[in-house]
Order: C-alpha cells, then structure tokens, then sequence
C-alpha cells in the first residue's frame, strides 16, 4: 500500500515543528556554552550590550551549520517515538504501509538542513568565525598586553613590566618607535592606562611620570622630554582583525588558496594556510553537510521501533547517535590532517558508516514486520 501524501504532510509537518523546537535549543545552548567561554574577557573589558548583542548574532551563524542535523536527528527521533508510543506506528504498519514508506518526509527535511548546511559552511559560518575574533580581541585588546614580552604594533613596540592595581593599570612602560634616523624615538613612563575610548583598531596609552627619548645623529648630544601626562596610539589592527586562518575563509576563498598552493609548491610548505589544511577544510566543508541527510536515514529506523523506556528514549537515543557521528568525525579529521589517512577516507568515512547503518536498520525494521 502506498503511503497517502496526507500522511506524509502529517509526518513532515510533525517532524519540522520538533526540528526547529530543536534549532532554537541547541542554539540557545550554543550562544551559552561560547559566552561562557569568553565571560571572563569579556567582564575584564567591560563591554556593554551592544557588543554582546553583536557577538551573539555572530555565534548564532558560525555554529548554525553544527546545530542543523543534531535538530533533525532529535526531530525525528521525537516525533517518531511519540507516534510510536501512542500506537500510530503500529496503526499504519498495519495498514501495509512498510517503513520504506516512512521514508520521504524525513529525507525532503534532510535534503532541505544538507542544502541549509552547507550554504552556512560554505560562506557565513568562516566569515561569523572571522568577525567574533575581531570583535573580541577588539573588545578586550587590553588583554594583549603581556606583561614581561615585547609586543610589536606596527612600527611601534610595546614591554608592560607588570599589570598592577587600579591606580596603577600597567606599570613600568616602555614604547619604542622605529622610526629611521632622527625619527626614532622610545617613551618610558612609570605608570600607564589603556584609554577606554581608544578608536577602533587603535590602542590609545596615558602615561604619567615620564620621558620621552629621541636619536641624535650627533653623539655628543642627548635630547629628552619629561611629562607628567602624555597620551599615544598604537596601531592594533594586527590583532583586532588577525589574518583569516583556513577556517576564516569561504569555499571560493579556500580553492583560490588551493590554486596558488598548487602553482607554488614552496608556498604551502612555507606557510601552513596553503598547506595540507586547505585539502582538510574542503573536504570538511564538503562532507559535513551530509550529515544532515544520513542521520535522518539512521534516526527513521531507530524512530518507528517499539518504546518501551519512555518518550524520553528518542531524546537519548539522538545523543548517543550525534555523539557517535562526531566522534568517528573528529577521529576522521585529526587522522586525514596528520596524513595518516587519505584526505577524502578521513572526512568520507563517518558518512559511509551512517548510510550503512541506516540501510541495515532498516533491513531489520522491514524484516521484523515480516
């Protein structure tokens, strides 16, 4: 018996409402956990909401692509196992309709998040990645400050002795300026302040109790400025806007990187942007998104089989599911980016695996209704 298109709505309709009750857990969960991460940089700053409110429209987009088939597998595993425990599972199957005729509504929503997901990693996800390490490390750029090393900005360099009190932010503070001939110049000041109105990219300095040294290209002569305050800028770009690594870049942006690592093969052995990472990140970006399809082919199965623990069972199910999926995912990555497996068998094998399993549950669904 062919399955109505009714029922197929019904079942589409059903799986997508917990699909997205899915997304806007799992992003909430995800805004929370990355939050967490940087709380601690983000309070030393002291960055008012407007900020936070853009950093959370960044995580949304940069972490979308992940939330996507861990959704879809809940969805299903949701709805399924509630149809399942009130007996509308069985009903049909008894109606002569097979598991195979279960089938089509769950793969138009994999079809649907694979297409989604891949439209995330390909071109927002790297570029949402990119615009949160600016806004942090344009938010917190005091905290590049390190006290005891010498930091270059540019043409400026940057020794901090220690970070001290609130009276006394950065103490013993030295700025040099490489200038060329008379131009040089270095600044010491016994205490110093990050100006919390710095301009963007810019890192702004109030120094009290202090001098200001310059060349001479007379050795005989020694010219020095003292203060009692002086502001200076540095330029922070460098760190604000950092250079996008491989997984900053859009899909276009990583075959360009590919090309030129091919044209230039002292290119990809001199810096590791163009190197065996570029392979890595396409075939990332290329197979994740399938996930998506196949775990909805794994979780239909799994759905439709007989409850006996409770509804909560298709929730734990979906972790133990996802859980596995990444972790055969992250063995894959780290095996294919060290070269211990060809580049394609690394990203392509946890795929293969879902597509496999999903065909033998279903086998075994189909041959327990015989």
């Amino acid at each position: 018996m062919a399955a109505p298109r009714r029922l197929w709505r019904y079942l589409f309709l059903d799986i997508l409402v917990h699909a997205l009750l899915g997304v806007l857990a799992i992003t909430l969960l995800l805004v929370v956990v990355n939050l967490l991460r940087f709380v601690e940089l983000l309070a030393a700053a002291d960055v008012g909401l407007s900020l936070l409110a853009r950093l959370v429209l960044e995580i949304v987009p940069a972490y979308g692509p992940f939330a996507l088939p861990t959704a879809l597998l809940f969805g299903i595993l949701l709805s399924l196992g509630r149809m399942s425990a009130d007996g509308e599972i069985v009903a049909m199957r008894a109606s002569g309709i097979s598991p195979w005729r279960l089938m089509p509504p769950a793969v138009a929503l994999g079809v649907l998040a694979t297409l989604g997901s891949a439209y995330l990693l390909f071109e927002i996800q790297p570029k949402a990645t990119l615009h949160i390490r600016a806004l942090l490390r344009s938010a917190v750029a005091m905290q590049v400050i390190e006290p005891g090393r010498f930091l270059r900005f540019g043409d400026r360099l940057l020794y901090v002795h220690s970070v001290s009190g609130p009276d006394c932010p950065l103490e013993g503070v030295l700025i040099m300026s490489a200038g060329q001939g008379d131009r040089s110049s270095y600044a010491v000041a016994r205490c110093g302040t990050v100006d919390k109105q710095s301009e963007e990219h810019q890192l702004s300095f109030v120094l009290h109790d202090g001098s200001i040294h310059f060349h001479d290209p007379d050795p005989a002569r020694y010219r020095r400025i003292l203060f009692q305050t002086m502001k200076t800028e540095v330029d922070a770009s460098a760190y604000a806007d950092p250079n996008p690594g491989p997984s900053q870049l859009t899909f276009s942006e990583l075959l360009a990187a590919e090309r030129r690592a091919a044209d230039d093969p002292g290119l990809a052995r001199a810096d590791n942007r163009y190197g065996s990472s570029i392979p890595c990140q396409i075939q990332r970006r290329l197979a994740f998104p399938f996930a998506s399809l196949l775990l909805a082919l794994v979780a239909v199965p799994l759905g439709i089989q007989p409850v006996r623990s409770g509804r909560s069972a298709g929730a734990l199910t979906a972790i133990g599911v996802m859980a596995l999926y990444w972790l055969l995912f992250s063995l894959g990555d780290m095996a294919a980016f060290r070269g211990v497996v060809p580049i394609w068998v690394g990203y392509w094998t946890p795929n293969a695996m879902a597509l496999w399993i999903g065909i033998v549950l279903m086998r075994r669904v189909e041959r327990a209704d015989g």
